[in-house]
């Protein structure tokens, strides 16, 4: 699918791009979507998607592209631009799977941004 993404470093500016429709929404208006790139910089987790992992359809353009199951984002149905195809379902529940074992992992808190440390104090030498 053609869709609307946002930017994970700033969520108000969005760029078209193709994602991979994971689930429906609970209210039924809308797509739980991962994030798509043709970049190979191959993360941990990372899908490549290839021709063959098509059920029906394609790009015309298409030599195979990357799925980062760790970067999902809501689409509403009436933003959904254009449809290019249908993965098949063993490579849709990799990228479940995946995702799956991502939320099962406790996550780490970020570090205290240094303007918010406490400043130690002063030791006092007798």
């Amino acid at each position: 699918m053609l869709a609307p993404f946002p930017y994970s470093s700033d969520a108000d500016t969005e760029k078209t791009r193709t994602v991979v429709i994971l689930a429906p929404t609970l209210s039924g208006s809308g797509f739980i979507c991962a994030y798509t790139t043709s970049n190979p910089n191959q993360r941990e987790g990372t899908i490549e998607i290839k021709t063959e992992d098509f059920q029906s359809g394609r790009r015309d353009d298409y030599s195979s592209s990357f799925v980062r199951p760790d970067i999902i984002y809501t689409v509403d149905k009436n933003l959904i631009i254009k449809k290019y195809g249908t993965l098949k379902e063993e490579k849709i529940n990799v990228i479940i799977r995946i995702l799956i074992n991502l939320l099962k992992k406790p996550p780490e808190s970020p570090p205290v941004p240094p303007s918010l440390q406490r400043p130690q104090r002063p030791q006092k030498n007798f």
